[in-house]
């Protein structure tokens, strides 16, 4: 493990007042490692309102009553069909305000699409441009907003479900190694693809 992994790995067992040996720490790889290794060493405490329900409703309501959209919201409704480019900045700060919660940063493939997926100079590739958030759908926004708000819409000390700890782990990587949430899949190994040495 690095220097970054092991900082992460410290926070987490703090985060969650937990400690892992030596040979636990070496079998956690991906984001999913790191949650069900954390999973299993937590009591839970079942039969709570779901925080993803919750949340999906807060969503949706707030979509009807601003009126940025016409389509019925479902889980797997495409966030492009519901922010069109059309005052996307606006309509994601008024969405942001009304919901009380943080959502992910949107990208400059979000604003214009048609942009190279890598920044060039002098034609050499030197940077590859954020992944565009509105590829993803609502489930994937309620996760990423259950992520980026952890600390305000899960409370720790009762935690109800491995989906929970799956949320807060990806939320930790995020506010500790500043990898984009919309980034942050449960399957991505920890070193080679969020880059965490």
């Amino acid at each position: 493990m690095g220097l970054d992994s092991i900082e992460l790995l410290f926070f987490v067992e703090d985060t969650f007042s937990i400690r892992f040996n030596a040979s636990e720490a070496e079998q956690i790889n991906t984001v999913q490692d790191f949650s069900n290794s954390v999973y299993d060493k937590i009591v839970t405490k079942p039969n709570k309102e779901c925080v993803s329900h919750k949340i999906f409703k807060r969503f949706k309501e707030s979509i009807q009553r601003l009126k940025l959209s016409d389509i019925v919201v479902m889980p797997e409704t495409k966030l492009s069909e519901l922010f069109p480019n059309e005052n996307l900045h606006r309509n994601w700060k008024l969405l942001e305000t009304d919901i009380g919660l943080q959502l992910p940063e949107l990208s400059s493939l979000d604003f214009s699409p048609k942009l190279s997926s890598h920044v060039s100079v002098l034609g050499v590739k030197i940077k590859k441009r954020s992944k565009p958030v509105l590829n993803g759908n609502v489930q994937q926004l309620i996760d990423w907003v259950i992520s980026l708000n952890y600390n305000k819409l899960i409370n720790i000390k009762e935690i109800t479900s491995k989906y929970e700890v799956e949320r807060i782990i990806c939320g930790i990587i995020y506010d500790r190694m500043g990898v984009r949430i919309n980034e942050i899949e449960l399957e991505h190994s920890i070193t080679y693809d969020l880059g965490i040495d």
